[in-house]
């Protein structure tokens, strides 16, 4: 864009006039009310950036309306617009700020100018204003131009020949398929019962696929056999087997909560009998006595024999500790102690079998003969972590 000397001078004298007229406009900032936290935080940097901005935009339009006036030849409108409008724009941003407050006159009578805020967005209002213009006579200069130079004329487009489309062609590359057209370039000389054979080729996809698994069978018999990269099929299986043996045992660690009447299984932990020993004398002594014995004036029966009223075992014991015997005063403690800790006291009452002294009640009920199922023997290693963890 080539810009008139006179232009430029004019804009001088603008820029010129509006350095004179800061100090004698300034005034004393006033800032914002207390009250209201201004939405930007204004200084003089922000308003002489905008002042130079509407300065900019005000010479690229006069610049613009005088390349307007050239293509539009002797239009008496665009010279009235470009001869005043356009020029008093550029007066208009100078006209609505304040100076830096550190030039502002010790006392300017009572007149009151803008403060710096409402300048800042005066200056805002006016650049954007400016812009629209700006837009706007951009949009009227390319209109001139092709009204002055004029537009070729477009050449027609030869028709476009459409050809395969994209998947046809990718399924041509991944079959190799002769058209139907070239089909006598294959056909082979020969006729069963008048059907004809055609001597295609495999297809690329299918080809790739079989060099692959060559490729792959050898890599694994010298990775698995020969350097030991990775363990051959026998050894994976048993690493995934044992692997599944240390995941079953971590699950069954965290369910040592559910331990129930159908899962608990007997024991001789001392720790598990220690914890069964506690729980017993906080709980069970007032009927059963200290040595779990009775006596001719307990309530509850003589737990050191070999009768059981209803039924012997750790897996029967464990049911009557959870669900009690309301009938014959036997509460039920599943919601006074935890499965472990029912384990533990069942394990420990166990433990006492023969160990009644020569004052025990007598026997009642019938003589527990144990099943191959209801063993004594030792606990799984759940339950003796399960009971470990609750003694602890």
């Amino acid at each position: 864009m080539i810009i008139d000397r006179h232009v430029l001078s004019r804009a001088a004298a603008l820029l010129l006039a509006a350095s004179t007229c800061w100090p004698l406009l300034a005034q004393e900032a006033a800032a914002p009310p207390a009250a209201d936290t201004p939405l930007v935080q204004v200084d003089m940097t922000m308003v002489h950036a905008l002042t130079v901005m509407a300065v900019v935009q005000g010479i690229l339009i006069v610049s613009l309306a005088g390349i307007m006036r050239t293509l539009a030849g002797s239009g008496g409108w665009v010279k009235r617009f470009t001869r005043g409008g356009m020029r008093g724009l550029v007066l208009v941003p100078l006209l609505l700020f304040a100076a830096d407050p550190a030039e502002a006159q010790a006392y300017l009578g009572d007149r009151q100018g803008p403060t710096l805020y409402q300048s800042f967005w005066w200056l805002v209002i006016i650049n954007v204003l400016l812009f629209i213009i700006l837009l706007v006579q951009l949009g009227l200069t390319r209109g001139l131009m092709r009204a002055v130079i004029g537009e070729a004329e477009p050449k027609e487009a030869a028709p476009a020949v459409a050809g395969p489309a994209w998947h046809e062609r990718v399924w041509r590359r991944l079959t190799r398929q002769v058209p139907m057209a070239k089909e006598q370039d294959i056909l082979l000389h020969h006729a069963y019962d008048g059907i004809q054979e055609l001597d295609n080729v495999l297809p690329p996809w299918w080809v790739w696929l079989f060099y692959g698994t060559i490729g792959w069978s050898v890599v694994y018999l010298v990775g698995a056999h020969v350097i030991d990269a990775w363990p051959d099929q026998g050894t994976e299986y048993k690493n995934e087997m044992a692997q599944a043996g240390t995941d079953i045992a971590s699950y069954m660690a965290t369910l040592r909560n559910t331990v129930d009447e159908n899962t608990v299984t007997a024991t001789t932990d001392p720790g598990v009998l220690a914890s069964g020993r506690s729980l017993f004398a906080q709980n069970c002594t007032p009927c059963h006595g200290a040595d779990a014995a009775g006596s001719e004036n307990s309530v509850g029966p003589n737990l050191t024999d070999a009768y059981w009223l209803h039924g012997g075992g750790v897996n029967n014991i464990f049911r009557t500790i959870k669900y009690g015997v309301p009938e014959k005063g036997m509460m039920s403690w599943k919601a006074q102690l935890k499965p472990p800790e029912i384990a533990a006291l069942a394990n420990y009452i166990l433990s006492l079998q023969g160990t009644g002294p020569a004052t025990q009640k007598p026997p009642q009920g019938d003589l527990w003969k144990p099943a191959a199922s209801d063993s004594t023997g030792t606990a799984s290693d759940s339950l003796a972590a399960a009971t470990a963890v609750a003694t602890r």
